[in-house]
């Protein structure tokens, strides 16, 4: 569905059309570039599912106005992205090519809705994906578990699971975080995931396997938590913006080149990649130690390093000792570090008007100049989040399979 809506630019006056395209959230938020002084304009539409209404908020720089013949047509979209000779053009449906392809590689074809029960169309997994409304009560649960409140805890699980699962139920938060990151990484990620499992499933019987899980319940599990709880919240904080490419990448469509994120609120996700970079790099010592293991050797003996001079390597080398296993490196393919080093260093320049990111590359700045799209960035930021979340669930499965400690 396209909501339409009319406003002027607070700055300069000029009159704009937003016709947005509605997306899977309860609050769907759309920062653009005024077409008068690219100044930026911000608009909200929130949707009520359950009444089957919305309303468009004029939250930054905009107000209200008539539409006029000479105003400028802004298309937006939660969940697609625009094609550039689509941007500007009244009566376009941009989202509607898209669509036809993430269902072409939907597996094992669609659902005919129409032979859903109400009840069945409100839970899972036939439930629209709206992932950020799930996550906000996953949030909840997870951090009462963290502070120690697990009464308090249980009584959200137990309500997300009447309304999200009542046909499932939820056994508990790993659950939960299993059932909310297989959502998230849709059919594009399962095999990265499955092939982690079959090269490491031949060592679970081992002496060496069971010394490395006491050692993950004792000192990993706790850390490991709080690093993908962080890692969660800051995804979501910024959901408006990397949900525009979320559900085409988890699909494994290829985006064209000319399709460009409607959205683009850079500050909020600027430091994201080199953060979410860091957090992973730091996270993929389980696959260092699960290597060593399938090398022959203790956990904790690498082939050159110490263990401490393994944690003292620079984050983009934590990658080398497992360089020659195919199913470890492919999980770690997304991991830029000159994009790293440019965002932790404040290198990022953004050039609203065009949607490009500018660095230069090398450890100090001075190296060549690249450019990346608003939307390559983000393609980017998400291609990383999701290689965490399939190393969470691939954490998730040995603890189960060694009842040990969590990482929540």
């Amino acid at each position: 569905m396209i909501i339409r809506s009319s406003l002027s630019c607070e700055t300069c006056g000029s009159p704009h059309v937003v016709r947005i395209g509605m997306g899977q959230e309860e609050r769907q938020s759309h920062r653009f570039a005024c077409r008068g002084c690219s100044e930026d304009i911000v608009v909200v539409l929130e949707v009520d599912y359950a009444r089957l209404g919305w309303r468009t908020i004029l939250e930054e720089n905009a107000a209200p106005c008539e539409e006029r013949e000479d105003s400028h047509i802004v298309n937006l979209d939660a969940n697609f992205l625009i094609p550039e000779d689509q941007q500007g053009v009244d009566l376009a449906f941009p989202r509607l090519g898209q669509m036809n392809k993430m269902a072409k590689a939907a597996p094992g074809g669609l659902v005919d809705l129409k032979n859903l029960s109400p009840k069945q169309l409100g839970t899972r997994p036939f439930r629209r994906p709206d992932y950020a409304g799930e996550w906000k009560r996953l949030k909840k649960a997870w951090s009462l578990h963290r502070n120690g409140r697990d009464k308090l805890s249980r009584r959200q699980i137990e309500a997300a699971s009447q309304a999200l699962y009542p046909d499932d139920p939820l056994t508990d938060l790993p659950d939960w975080i299993w059932r909310l990151t297989m959502g998230l990484c849709q059919s594009a990620y399962e095999q990265r995931l499955l092939d982690v499992i079959d090269v490491i499933r031949p060592a679970f019987p081992s002496e060496g396997m069971a010394l490395l899980s006491r050692h993950y319940d004792e000192n990993m599990a706790a850390p490991r938590g709080g690093q993908y709880f962080e890692l969660m919240k800051a995804y979501f904080a910024s959901y408006s913006e990397f949900a525009q490419v979320q559900f085409l990448l988890t699909r494994g469509l290829a985006i064209p080149d000319d399709h460009k994120a409607s959205s683009a609120d850079f500050d909020s996700v600027r430091m994201f990649y080199g953060n979410t970079f860091e957090a992973f790099a730091d996270l993929t010592d389980i696959l260092a130690f699960l290597n060593n293991l399938l090398t022959g050797r203790r956990f904790d003996m690498f082939e050159s390093l110490t263990p401490k001079k393994y944690y003292g390597l620079d984050k983009s080398s934590r990658f080398n000792p497992f360089a020659l296993n195919p199913a470890f490196i492919r999980l770690c393919e997304e991991a830029d570090n000159q994009l790293r080093n440019a965002s932790h260093h404040g290198k990022l320049v953004f050039e609203s008007g065009d949607q490009l990111i500018r660095y230069r590359t090398g450890k100090d700045g001075t190296g060549p100049e690249k450019v990346l799209t608003y939307t390559e960035y983000l393609q980017k930021c998400v291609r990383i989040f999701l290689q965490a979340m399939i190393l969470l669930r691939a954490e998730l499965i040995i603890c189960n399979q060694f009842g040990i400690r969590y990482p929540v």
